[in-house]
Parts: C-alpha cells; sequence; structure tokens
C-alpha cells in the first residue's frame, strides 16, 4: 500500500517537458495549435503564411527568423511571442495579435512589426536592452495596461501608429530615448503618452494627442523635447509631474480643459507654442522654488526605495545632483507663445506683470499649504509673446 501511495503522489506532480525546438526551416498555413512552448533557434526559420490562425497557450520564443505575413495570433491568457535578438529579416507584418499577457516582447535586436493590430492583450508590445525595431502602421486597440511599453534604453523607431482606448496608457517610455517617436495617434486613452524618469529625453515629434483624459505625461525627472505635436480637446494636454522640464516648443494646443498643467517642481521651457480655445491655458499646482530649495532634495530621498514601472524590478537610482533643479527663481518660462486670438487683443493693452484669466499661478493664489507650512506658488514669465500664430494651423 506505501509504494501505490507513492505512485499515485508521483503521478499528481506537474511533468516537465522541454520546448520543442526548430533549428531549420519550418512553414506553417492553415490552423496551427500551440499547445506546448516552441523556440526557433538562431539555426531556425519560421515562415507562416497568410491567412493562418496560430492558437496558442504557450510561449513562442524566435532566436533566429521569423516571417508572419497576415497571421492571426490568438489565445486566452498566452504568453506572446518572443523576439529575442532577432535581426530586419524578422518580420511580423499585417497581423493581429489578442488575448496575451504581452502581444509581442522584443529583447534586442531589429525585427520589424508592420501594420499589424495588437488588441486586447495585457501589453501590446514591449520593447527591452537597447532594441531598435522598427514599428511601424500598427494599431493598438484596448490592450488593458498599455499599448507599447518602451524601456531598458531601447532605441527603436516608433512611427505611423495608432493607439486607441488602452486601459492606462496608450505608450510609456520608462528609462528609454527611442531613435524616432512621430506622427503617431492617441485616442481616447487615460492617458496617451506618459515618459518616466531621468534618462528619459526622447524626441516626441509631430504626433496628435486628442480625447484623452491626459495628453502627454511628463513625470520623475524626464526631459523629452516634445515638438510640433497637436493636441487636442483633452482634459489635461500635457502634465508634468515631480521635476521634469521638457522643452515644449512649436506645439498646437486647442480646445483642452487644461492646456499644460504643471506640478511638484517641474521647469520645462514653453516655447513658440500655440495655445487656442483652451479653458485654461497654462495652470501651476504645489509648484514652489521656495519648497523645491528647502525640501526637494530630502522628499526624493525617501523615493528611492522604488519599483520599476508595473511592478517591475527595481532600477539603478539617480543622483541629486542629476535631478535637481537649476535656476530657481520662482518663474516656470512660458515666453514667445501665441495665447489665442481673443487673448493676443486683451495682451497688446497689458504689461507684463498683468494676471493673465488663462493662466492660474501665484498671481491668482499666492501660497499653498504643505505639511502645515505655507509656501508661494511659482508665477508664470508670460513676456514677451508672440503677436500671430507660429504653427501651420489655421487659427485666426
Amino acid at each position: 500500500m506505501p509504494w501505490l501511495l507513492f505512485c499515485a503522489f508521483f503521478l499528481l506532480l506537474p511533468t516537465l517537458t522541454e520546448a520543442r525546438v526548430i533549428t531549420d526551416i519550418e512553414r506553417w498555413q492553415g490552423e496551427v495549435s500551440v499547445s506546448e512552448e516552441l523556440r526557433v533557434a538562431k539555426t531556425g526559420q519560421l515562415f507562416i503564411a497568410p491567412g493562418t490562425r496560430v492558437v496558442s497557450r504557450a510561449h513562442i520564443e524566435i532566436l533566429g527568423q521569423l516571417q508572419a505575413i497576415g497571421v492571426d495570433f490568438s489565445g486566452d491568457d498566452w504568453p506572446g511571442l518572443v523576439l529575442k535578438g532577432t535581426d530586419a529579416a524578422t518580420l511580423v507584418q499585417d497581423c493581429r495579435v489578442t488575448g496575451a499577457r504581452t502581444g509581442i516582447t522584443i529583447i534586442g535586436g531589429e525585427p520589424r512589426v508592420l501594420g499589424s493590430r495588437f488588441e486586447k492583450n495585457q501589453v501590446g508590445i514591449e520593447l527591452r536592452h537597447k532594441s531598435r525595431a522598427l514599428l511601424e502602421n500598427n494599431r493598438f486597440i484596448e490592450n488593458s495596461r498599455v499599448g507599447l511599453f518602451v524601456k531598458d534604453e531601447a532605441e527603436a523607431l516608433v512611427r505611423h501608429n495608432t493607439f486607441a482606448q488602452q486601459g492606462k496608457f496608450g505608450a510609456y517610455i520608462y528609462r528609454a530615448k527611442p531613435a524616432e517617436f512621430r506622427d503617431n495617434q492617441f485616442f481616447d486613452n487615460p492617458t496617451g503618452l506618459i515618459i518616466s524618469y531621468y534618462g528619459s529625453d526622447p524626441h516626441i515629434r509631430h504626433n496628435q494627442f486628442e480625447r484623452n483624459q491626459t495628453g502627454i505625461k511628463v513625470d520623475r525627472s524626464a526631459r523629452p523635447h516634445l515638438y510640433a505635436n497637436r493636441i487636442i480637446a483633452n482634459q489635461i494636454g500635457i502634465a508634468l509631474d515631480r521635476r521634469s522640464d521638457p522643452l515644449i516648443e512649436n506645439n498646437l494646443l486647442r480646445l483642452n480643459q487644461q492646456a499644460i498643467l504643471v506640478k511638484f517642481s517641474s521647469y520645462p521651457v514653453i516655447r513658440h507654442n500655440d495655445f487656442s480655445a483652451n479653458q485654461q491655458s497654462l495652470v501651476l499646482e504645489y509648484q514652489s522654488s521656495s519648497w523645491e530649495i528647502a525640501n526637494g532634495a530630502a522628499a526624493r530621498q525617501q523615493q528611492t526605495t522604488s519599483r520599476g514601472a508595473f511592478g517591475g524590478q527595481k532600477q539603478a537610482q539617480v543622483t541629486e545632483t542629476q535631478r535637481q533643479a537649476r535656476g530657481l527663481d520662482g518663474y516656470v518660462d512660458a515666453r514667445k507663445n501665441w495665447w489665442g486670438l481673443a487673448e493676443t487683443q486683451i495682451l497688446k493693452n497689458a504689461d507684463e506683470e498683468a494676471n493673465l484669466p488663462w493662466i492660474v499661478d501665484g498671481y491668482d493664489t499666492a501660497t499653498f499649504e504643505e505639511s502645515g507650512k505655507d509656501w508661494p506658488l511659482d508665477r508664470v514669465r508670460w513676456w514677451p509673446f508672440a503677436s500671430a500664430p507660429m504653427t501651420n494651423e489655421d487659427l485666426l
């Protein structure tokens, strides 16, 4: 009897199976079911014919070459595709990826993902380890966490993609600097694009952000260059938080409830933008040079135990010298912008000390309270101003 009990117990243990490995050329077409982990070795090539439906319950890891054109990848909470160190010969084009924890994880390499649709995954695509992948003309729809997650110093080219109705973020750039991030569209997301952490200094150019709760959020000492974007009809167009100092220039900010919100020791340079028909153009909250001088370094020291984005591994810490604000004089720099047609008429009869109704700063609320003490709210330096629009939009 003890022997029978031992055998019964042994049979209940999970069975350990090795992944199936493709070492040469394999071709798929029709209906394909993947029930165990599959690995394409560096010497292997997997070609999937147009119209093929792949239903998976396991990782499909590519170290060699994958060509999937017009393929439907699906599953019920399946792990997703992993492209590991693949070169530009690896191509995912006109595909649909659904139901995955992460639709495609790209680790290093230079694969191409073109014209594909990532829908109802947790994460659409995750880029890691200095990947220079090309992502172009893709659609990210209703992924529960984020459409595109760019991290680990990834240097991808991200252009002409659409991000709509994600659960949290359209795209998240975390400790990374994409080589290109342009001509993308962000619609109806809680946050269209978030750029976070010191060293995240990408050029964000010619993108459109429309009907998001927040179009662009910059935080944790990130310093991107936001150039020539169209930021229209969002609750907040651009939100800056926790010591973030972007350069914001040549953007159109139109019909937003708040065009730019500046909080917690952020000191952007806001230059040559067009503001048109926003409820509020520029708002300061909990923003004080005096508070930053007295408490900024200590507050950041308390944050150094934080984990990575989405509960990832703890990241290398940034020194206070790297994050500290410079030139603190009690002002946020927003000179040489066009503030709107009616606003320009008001400015023609105003001096540089005027309290402008479309800017909320220390002229409106002199102080705020923090830890039982009053701190002076910074002011906005807006003079000189532009007397005509500076973008190519017909705003007059």
